[in-house]
């Protein structure tokens, strides 16, 4: 059985307008300094879990991650992986605008 397979079609005999929206927005690169990003992760994820849960152990629980891990992201040490990122980011519906907040106080 073969897997699905996207085809992307592209028309280049009429191209997109330059003046369309958002046409003028920096890029993403422009707007996150990506070293400062994940240099500032392991305290924002901190934050996060300090505002969100109780204990590390509570953390350990909601995120199936063992004591020292979940211990780790409370205190600092390293930040969660991207698989625990999407798990936060799909089942908490308050943690972009705590992420945007945070992201805020540091500018």
């Amino acid at each position: 059985m073969s897997r699905p397979r996207l085809t992307l079609v592209v028309n280049n005999e009429n191209p997109c307008p330059q003046n369309i929206a958002g046409a003028g927005q920096r890029s993403w690169s422009n707007q996150f300094d990506p070293y400062e990003l994940k240099a500032s992760a392991p305290d924002l994820w901190s934050a996060y879990f300090r505002a969100r849960f109780h204990s590390p152990r509570e953390v350990a629980l909601y995120c199936d991650v063992s004591f020292q891990t979940a211990l780790n992201w409370w205190g600092a040490v390293t930040s969660p992986a991207s698989h625990i990122a999407l798990l936060v980011i799909l089942t908490d519906p308050d943690a972009p605008a705590f992420f945007e907040k945070a992201r805020e106080k540091a500018a």
